[in-house]
């Protein structure tokens, strides 16, 4: 099977999905970390960040609306 391509899981889609850079040096580089506990901090942080994000957006959402609904009422008027 020599020269055929490696098969990509979807298990590393999903894990290159949420950190390239966590992907590539596990699969690529072949590096495993020596320190899991900063490892878990690490990934506690990307999920606040995430939920950050999710949540800004969400209020740029009702901004808009906002915005949108003032418009509105301003032209009724």
């Amino acid at each position: 099977m020599a020269g055929q391509e490696p098969i990509v899981r979807a298990s590393e889609l999903g894990e290159y999905e949420y950190c390239a850079r966590s992907w590539w040096l596990h699969h690529v580089a072949g590096w495993e970390t020596a320190y899991p506990e900063r490892l878990e901090r690490g990934t506690q942080a990307h999920a606040a960040h995430g939920r950050t994000v999710a949540a800004s957006q969400r209020w740029l959402m009702v901004g808009l609306l906002c915005i949108g609904l003032a418009l509105l009422w301003l032209l009724v008027q």
